[in-house]
């Protein structure tokens, strides 16, 4: 053992009147939702589809971004997490052999899940007040050329928080590559999740399992099967994990709240490194409807096997829950742990 003051200075914390996070070796986050809907709306702002003598049909405004984006930092390593979702509005018209307005419409063209999980292929949603006559070839343009330019503004987005981490830019006193705009404070803790306040739910009933199925997951940490315990029922590295407010009381009967409330449940079994049961469900499920998960652990070389087994899902919900555990959770835990997803 080395002698004391004397060890991995990594592992020293010293007293620093600023309190400043030396060398990123801590886990810090800093939320950058604001300059992000900023930087979006500077980029989709008036992009042209079609201005010539046939007709114009153009973006007039972002509708509204919604989600989250943040820049992590851990062990000297930062990266950007962001999930959004952005409507934008766009409104055409095509002119006659005189050049006079023969028909017009408008509409809404949404980026329905901008992250790191959808960017091979974006998912776009497309609505036209009306296709009558004429207008059914100005929606067809949007769902083509506008899509793709909008998609390709959402890219460059993308390129700029990426090229402003990999310049080491993520710091207090730097800017976002390419923007002036300020790198925000890290973000204050937040407020318990709020209640479910919707009341649409999916159709599966709470007594009984007819309609449910059953999901399997196998995954690998390159971590020891003890941290990946811990880091499951910790609050603080789930939040860091999802990007997203979280509670997670680690004990028998503790409360799970995860992706702002959107996920809920209760801890049921707990045998430190080696397995976890919860009730655990989406809040849109219908009321009194949990399924239940046991993720256990074993230890495999250097390295953690992971194996979750849920029963209960809605059958509407099993790929959604699969998919969420996998890209959503566990590539995102492993990405904050150190990590590499596959």
């Amino acid at each position: 053992m080395a002698e004391f003051g004397k060890g991995d200075a990594r592992w020293i914390v010293k007293e620093r009147a600023d309190g400043h996070n030396v060398n990123s070796w801590h886990w810090e986050a800093k939320d950058q939702t604001e300059w992000a809907k900023k930087r979006l709306s500077e980029l989709l702002a008036d992009i042209v589809v079609l201005d010539d003598a046939t007709g114009s049909c153009k973006l007039v405004k972002v509708d509204s971004i919604s989600g989250e984006v943040s820049l992590q930092s851990r062990k000297n390593r930062r990266f950007a997490l962001y999930e959004l979702d952005i409507t934008v509005k766009w409104e055409g018209q095509l002119f006659d052999a005189e050049g006079k307005t023969d028909v017009e419409t408008k509409g809404t063209l949404r980026i329905e899940d901008l992250s790191e999980e959808t960017l091979d292929g974006l998912p776009t949603e497309l609505t036209c007040d009306s296709t009558a006559g004429r207008r059914q070839e100005l929606k067809e343009l949007m769902r083509t050329k506008g899509a793709d330019l909008v998609k390709k503004a959402c890219l460059d987005f993308v390129k700029e928080l990426k090229a402003a981490v990999a310049n080491g830019l993520a710091s207090d006193d730097a800017a976002v590559a390419g923007t002036g705009a300020a790198v925000a404070p890290a973000a204050p803790p937040q407020p318990p999740p709020a209640a479910r306040t919707n009341a649409t739910y999916v159709t599966s009933s709470a007594d009984s399992t007819a309609d449910t199925a059953k999901l399997e997951v196998d995954y690998s940490f390159p971590l020891n099967p003890h941290f990946v315990y811990e880091s499951l029922i910790d609050t603080n590295r789930m939040r860091a994990a999802t990007a997203a407010d979280a509670l997670i009381e680690p004990r028998v009967g503790g409360v799970i709240k995860l992706f702002n409330g959107s996920v809920e449940g209760e801890i049921v079994e707990l045998v430190p490194g080696e397995k976890i049961v919860q009730k655990w469900r989406f809040n849109t499920w219908q009321p009194g409807h949990f399924s239940n998960v046991v993720i256990t652990l074993s230890a495999d070389g250097g390295n953690t096997k992971l194996k979750l087994v849920q029963t209960g899902v809605p059958v509407e919900e099993r790929e959604r829950t699969e998919k969420g555990w996998r890209v959503m959770i566990f590539d995102r835990l492993k990405m904050v742990l150190g990590g590499v997803p596959p």
